[in-house]
């Protein structure tokens, strides 16, 4: 155990970092938008604003830990783990969903979707908050890689090959894999989109179409190049879009 843990020891330090810092923002940002109706259930479910975050950030942090750990085990197993490196295609593929990706992120909203619904359009007069912004790039573009790519995406990959009692992990089969993890994925922020913007036919295909389409690039980076590129992918497409918000929305 003690070897174990002094060989991961990097890994292991790198998801305390994050999974503390992205649940604690996390949590600052959650009770930003509460309204007041929310923070009165919060108080009487939790006793505090202060219990909450703590509660928030406990478990952004064992989110890191548990599935981080292991979706390594899997992503091993399966001949996705790679240490982290860099070369010049998978740059040129990073750059090109972080630029173009972030850009359409708060375009499609702006130009499309915000004509559908009011909320959309009002939620961009006010301009992101640090807090904001910092749960963004940390637990969206890490914490929610380790739990949706590393662990989830592997998890239904190495299902599908033993169902398919296949000796050596293919393409199909991962490309497969990121597809079902995108579409559910996308299909658990329904709940949240129904409660803060409505449902209707054009905002669940925003939904879909924002939450699983980028979810299927950020996978396709993570099956050809590792997990690294899906979180500067995934955090480079929200610094793009917030950088785009405060600067010219």
């Amino acid at each position: 155990m003690k070897e174990l843990i002094k060989s991961n020891l990097k890994y292991l330090i790198f998801l305390t970092v994050f999974g503390l810092i992205g649940g604690y923002f996390t949590a600052l940002y959650s009770v930003q938008i509460l309204s007041d109706e929310m923070i009165e259930e919060v108080l009487a479910q939790v006793g505090s604003i202060d219990v909450l975050i703590i509660i928030t950030t406990i478990q952004s942090l064992s989110y890191a830990f548990i599935l981080g750990i292991i979706g390594k085990i899997l992503a091993r197993k399966i001949g996705l783990w790679r240490k982290v490196t860099f070369c010049k295609k998978g740059n040129i593929e990073l750059a090109l969903v972080t630029l173009v990706g972030g850009a359409a992120f708060i375009l499609l909203d702006l130009l499309i979707f915000g004509e559908f619904s009011a909320v959309i359009k009002d939620s961009y007069a006010i301009k992101p908050t640090f807090e904001y912004i910092i749960a963004s790039v940390t637990y969206g573009a890490v914490i929610e890689e380790v739990m949706l790519r590393l662990f989830f995406m592997s998890l239904i990959a190495f299902i599908i090959q033993r169902i398919a009692k296949k000796e050596e992990m293919n393409n199909t089969i991962l490309v497969i894999a990121n597809i079902i993890a995108a579409l559910l994925f996308a299909a658990a922020h329904i709940p949240g989109t129904a409660t803060s913007i409505g449902i209707t036919p054009m905002i669940l295909i925003r939904c879909f179409l924002m939450n699983g389409g980028f979810g299927l690039l950020f996978g396709r980076l993570y099956r050809k190049y590792g997990i690294h590129y899906a979180m500067l992918a995934h955090g480079g497409v929200h610094i793009v879009s917030k950088l785009i918000w405060i600067l010219f929305v």
